[in-house]
């Protein structure tokens, strides 16, 4: 069963960190459109809530002592084919958002836990990322200097566009404005406001964690957040923080 949930996302995860995106820095060269990210994050959000959706599904049974009677139902069931299972709980897109981008359900605790998974499998990514850059890890000491790189040459690597604005108030807080942010040119919907900042929140964790990976990778520990008040309009506030902190936040 856990098997079963897990394995869209462990491969969309695996994929992803997989990814060789920089092929100077490659012994073999390997290069991949950038428009396959775009492709994969709307079925990697699909695929996150249906599973999240079915473990939150299967721990309520549990609760409620329910569990015997769905594994006896369940397996004479036709559903639990194999590639059928989760028939049940897949979202399906909105078409007014574009083919595959997601409507999100009501639920806000079910939200909340996709956009940390998010923010996980960003944070592995952009590791990865620093990894490529390694040798710059001897000149890059200073935090600034580190948040500059993911201005400019990382965003350049994800979006083919650098960050349209860095503010800084030199105590450990940096602000970075995309005004065109990438993944979100084409997401439109009937609604907006609100609406669809909603709507775009779980497609902004996936850079936080790229971000966060990064400056983890250079030995900063820092919290990142993400907002959006139009799209296709994104900031993100990178903060510092002290190892204290960090456990203290764990």
């Amino acid at each position: 069963m856990s098997n079963t949930a897990t394995g869209p996302v462990s491969s969309a995860t695996q994929l992803l960190s997989a990814l060789s995106l920089d092929g100077r820095n490659s012994a073999e060269g390997r290069q991949i459109n950038s428009s396959a990210l775009e492709f994969l994050l709307p079925e990697l959000v699909n695929a996150l809530v249906s599973t999240t959706l079915r473990t939150k599904q299967i721990s309520e049974r549990i609760a409620l002592g329910l569990d015997a009677q769905e594994d006896a139902s369940d397996k004479h069931s036709p559903s639990t084919e194999k590639g059928q299972e989760y028939n049940a709980t897949t979202i399906p897109g909105n078409p007014s958002m574009g083919s595959g981008w997601l409507d999100l359900p009501e639920d806000e605790e079910l939200v909340e836990q996709v956009c940390v998974k998010l923010e996980m499998v960003g944070f592995r990514v952009g590791k990865r990322i620093a990894e490529r850059f390694s040798p710059l890890s001897r000149r890059l000491t200073d935090t600034l200097d580190i948040v500059k790189f993911i201005c400019k040459d990382v965003w350049t690597l994800l979006f083919n566009r650098q960050v349209d604005n860095l503010k800084t108030n030199h105590r450990g807080v940096y602000v970075l404005q995309d005004n065109k942010f990438k993944w979100f040119l084409r997401m439109s919907g009937n609604n907006g406001g609100a609406a669809a900042a909603r709507r775009a929140q779980p497609y902004i964790w996936l850079p936080c964690g790229i971000i966060r990976g990064i400056l983890d990778s250079f030995g900063t520990n820092t919290v990142v957040i993400a907002e959006t008040l139009g799209l296709p309009q994104c900031t993100f506030q990178i903060k510092v923080v002290s190892e204290e902190q960090m456990v203290a936040r764990a």
